[in-house]
């Protein structure tokens, strides 16, 4: 008896959940003409069926624009899968004409229906500007229902709005919450995501380990972007064993299944014998394809490749295409590459303001390089105007991101800088740091000052010290001076 009443309630709780929410009498038969019937006397569970039976041309002939019109029948009484497919229908011009707008007034109808799909579209066209004006506070909105909704993709597709900070404010702990639905979903990318979160510790707790484990699974699900961060995860013993032939199969796995970093990291290692025996030349064409299908990256080390000779005929002419491809590509790298060209490479012409300018934007786009090189351009007028206060703040940033020979610079700028009173208390530490950090010159500069008193204790045994260090360095100043005591 107990039974009955469950599988009665279950009954009435699947009538009530038909699509739309509305309550109708179960589909007819799968004769066409009773379902037309049907369909006309307002059954729109069976104008559903009709119209998915003429689209398909399964049990009909087939027949969209009749499809849309039983479509039409059925989203108008409340059917949101029906609203859903004649959305697609308008989109695509299949049986009815082409009509964006109409598509999206029918997405939102179906999304108003609580059809996630509805939901989750409209979101996601919102979000990349597809088709409609980009808009992330409605694609934030829509991908919250199509979440709210169920569907994974809805939660992973919302989360990296709260990592980018352009809608909403930085919230990595929130991006987690919706990865981790995403992931507990079945959506395999943002199971990847997450494990990057968990592998940077930014959102949640550092956890090297569950970021691995992650990528496994994803890896395993056939997921290329997974096997690549595995691969990595392996490279740097993150996480995971350090192990450059495991990292080396899993980059193969993940260029196969269509991974162009995947293709550039195994290039990476077979180009430097990790993992493997050294292979330029196998290693020049996985750059080649890594370059070819959309991971900047490659087309850097192929063309560094391209300019020394490693393995493929030197072009300098061909280098410098593909470094600008890289940095058009925003590879920060390849803007490097490009200006150090254009610093009088044989085969290139000499133009230091189009090196400054590349510096530049390699210096923004994060590669600490680039921003040295800048500095230095400040520092001696070379393709942009002298400005120590720039030069400065740059080998602050660089100094601080352990460019030793940076900490030097900005020591000799404090206490050397033209129209600027000698800072020694500023330039001391630097210079100590520099020195300690191997830059010889940090060493010599602080030899001077031991003996001379400045700035710091005159110390005549520990300026031969130091002058010796920076002579063992390779400073050809300091060695003599050495030799003349």
């Amino acid at each position: 008896m107990r039974t009955m009443r469950v599988l009665a309630g279950l009954a009435m709780a699947m009538a009530m959940a038909r699509p739309g929410g509305a309550q109708t009498a179960a589909p007819a038969t799968g004769d066409p003409a009773l379902l037309k019937k049907s369909c006309d006397k307002g059954n729109v569970v069976d104008c559903y069926t009709l119209a998915s039976m003429h689209r398909r041309g399964e049990g009909a002939p087939r027949d969209p624009s009749r499809a849309a019109g039983f479509l039409k029948k059925a989203c108008e009484g409340g059917h949101s899968r029906a609203c859903l497919d004649l959305a697609a229908m308008h989109r695509a011009g299949e049986g009815v004409s082409r009509d964006v707008n109409r598509s999206v007034v029918l997405l939102k109808k179906a999304c108003d229906l609580r059809e996630g799909d509805g939901c989750l579209q409209l979101g996601l066209m919102q979000q990349e500007g597809r088709d409609v004006p980009k808009d992330l506070g409605e694609a934030a909105a829509f991908l919250q229902r199509a979440c709210e909704a169920g569907l994974a993709r809805g939660c992973g597709a919302l989360a990296p709005m709260y990592l980018d900070g352009v809608r909403f404010p930085r919230d990595p702990a929130r991006a987690t919450t919706l990865l981790r639905k995403a992931c507990a979903g079945g959506h395999g990318d943002s199971c990847v995501a997450l494990g990057r979160l968990l592998a940077a510790g930014d959102g949640a707790p550092k956890d090297a380990r569950g970021a691995v484990a992650l990528y496994g699974k994803s890896c395993d699900g056939g997921l290329a972007r997974g096997c690549y961060e595995l691969g990595l995860a392996h490279e740097r013993g993150d996480g995971a064993p350090r192990d450059g032939g495991r990292a080396l199969a899993l980059y193969a796995k993940a260029c196969e299944a269509g991974e162009p970093r995947g293709c550039h990291a195994q290039g990476r290692l077979l180009r430097d014998g990790v993992g493997s025996a050294r292979d330029p030349i196998k290693a020049a064409a996985l750059f080649r394809k890594a370059c070819d299908n959309g991971a900047p990256g490659g087309c850097v080390d192929l063309g560094l490749l391209t300019e020394t000779g490693r393995g493929l005929a030197k072009d300098v002419a061909l280098a410098a295409s593909l470094y600008q491809k890289a940095c058009s590509g925003r590879d920060a790298r390849g803007c490097l590459q490009l200006g150090l060209l254009y610093r009088g490479v044989t085969g290139m012409v000499n133009d230091p303001a189009r090196a400054a300018a590349l510096f530049k934007e390699a210096c923004d786009g994060g590669d600490m390089t680039g921003c040295s090189t800048l500095a230095g351009a400040y520092a001696r007028a070379e393709g942009v105007g002298r400005d120590v206060d720039q030069a400065m703040v740059l080998y602050k940033k660089t100094c601080e991101a352990g460019f030793a020979a940076d900490c030097y610079h900005l020591g000799v700028q404090y206490q050397h800088s033209f129209g600027r009173s000698p800072d020694l208390a500023h330039a001391v530490p630097l210079y100590q740091k520099a020195c300690t950090a191997g830059a010889a010159g940090g060493c010599y500069e602080l030899a001077l000052l031991h003996e001379s008193g400045q700035g710091v204790a005159k110390d005549h045994p520990r300026a031969m010290a130091l002058l010796q260090q920076a002579c063992t360095a390779g400073m050809t100043d300091a060695c003599a001076k050495l030799k003349g005591r």
